[in-house]
C-alpha cells in the first residue's frame, strides 16, 4: 500500500510538473492589436468632426491571464519604442495623434512591427505582426453614421426611452470583408459608457469562446436594465479590418478602424446632472 501511494504521489507530481512546463504566454494573452484607427464625433443631426487619426498597438489578457509589461519596437525604424502601459486590464502603446492621414503614415508606415512583452507565465521578444493597408480601405477608413430606435420607431440620441431596449444602427465600413489567409471576418465592436465612465454594454471579442460582431452585422441591442433614467452617455461603434498573424500560438491583429462616437441621454430624472465635469 505504501508504495501504491508513493507511486501515486510520484505520478501526480509528474502530472503536475509536465502541466507547469506546458504553460506559456498564450495561456495569459488573448490576442494582440496593431492599428491605425480614425476617430469621429458625430452630432445629433449626423455630421461628423474628425477628432484624430492614432496609431496604437493592444494586448489584450484572457479572462484569468495577466500582463506585466511590454514594448513596441519596429522592423524599419530603429528609433521607435513605445511603451506598454495598463489601460484596466488590457496594456496599450500610443504612437502619433494627427488630424492628417498622410502625416501619420509618414510617422508609422506600413510595415513590420515587434512586440515585446512579459507575463507571469513567460516573455516573448519581438512577436512580428504587420500592418498593410488593402487596396479596398480608404487612405483611412470613413466614419459610420450611428442612428436609434426604441420599439421599432427612430429615436433621438437625446430622448432615450430608459424603459425600452435601445438598438443600435450604422452604417457599413467600404471594404469590410473575409479575406484569404486571416482567421476572423473583420470586425465591429459596440461599445456604451455612461458618463462617469461605467461600461455599461460590449458587443464581445473574438477568440474566447463568446459572441462578437463582424462586418456582416449592422445593429446592436442595449438591454433596458442596463439604462439609467436621466444619464448621459457615449455611443461608440468600431469598424475594423482584421487581418491575423499567429506566433507562439498568440493571434495578432492588424487594422484600419474607424471610431464613431455618438452623445446620448435617456429621459426622466437628472442623474446626468451629477457626471463629472470636463
Amino acid at each position: 500500500m505504501i508504495k501504491k501511494i508513493l507511486a501515486l504521489g510520484c505520478l501526480l507530481f509528474f502530472v503536475t510538473a509536465i502541466a507547469e512546463e506546458n504553460t506559456s504566454v498564450a495561456d495569459d494573452v488573448l490576442f494582440l492589436v496593431l492599428g491605425k484607427m480614425s476617430i469621429y464625433l458625430q452630432s445629433e443631426t449626423g455630421e461628423h468632426t474628425l477628432r484624430d487619426h492614432h496609431f496604437v498597438a493592444e494586448i489584450m489578457p484572457k479572462e484569468n491571464g495577466e500582463v506585466l509589461g511590454g514594448s513596441l519596437t519596429s522592423r524599419n525604424d530603429p528609433t521607435l519604442n513605445l511603451p506598454f502601459n495598463p489601460e484596466g486590464r488590457q496594456f496599450l502603446a500610443h504612437g502619433a495623434r494627427v488630424m492628417n492621414a498622410g502625416e501619420l503614415h509618414e510617422k508609422h508606415p506600413d510595415g513590420t512591427y515587434y512586440f515585446s512583452y512579459d507575463t507571469p507565465n513567460g516573455s516573448i521578444k519581438n512577436q512580428p505582426l504587420t500592418i498593410k493597408r488593402r487596396e479596398t480601405t480608404d487612405i483611412m477608413p470613413k466614419p459610420a453614421t450611428l442612428s436609434l430606435s426604441q420599439n421599432g420607431q427612430a429615436v433621438s440620441p437625446k430622448m432615450i426611452n430608459p424603459k425600452h431596449d435601445l438598438k443600435i444602427h450604422w452604417t457599413p465600413m467600404r471594404g469590410n470583408m473575409k479575406v484569404n489567409g486571416s482567421e476572423l471576418a473583420d470586425l465591429v465592436f459596440v461599445l456604451a459608457f455612461d458618463c462617469f465612465g461605467n461600461n455599461i454594454a460590449h458587443s464581445g471579442r473574438p477568440f474566447n469562446g463568446k459572441p462578437y460582431l463582424t462586418y456582416k452585422d449592422r445593429s446592436y441591442i442595449i438591454p433596458a436594465e442596463n439604462l439609467t433614467p436621466g444619464m448621459k452617455y457615449n455611443l461608440i461603434v468600431e469598424q475594423a479590418t482584421a487581418d491575423v498573424e499567429r506566433y507562439n500560438d498568440v493571434p495578432g491583429i492588424s487594422t484600419y478602424a474607424t471610431l464613431t462616437f455618438l452623445n446620448g441621454k435617456t429621459t426622466g430624472m437628472t442623474a446626468g446632472d451629477k457626471c463629472p465635469v470636463k
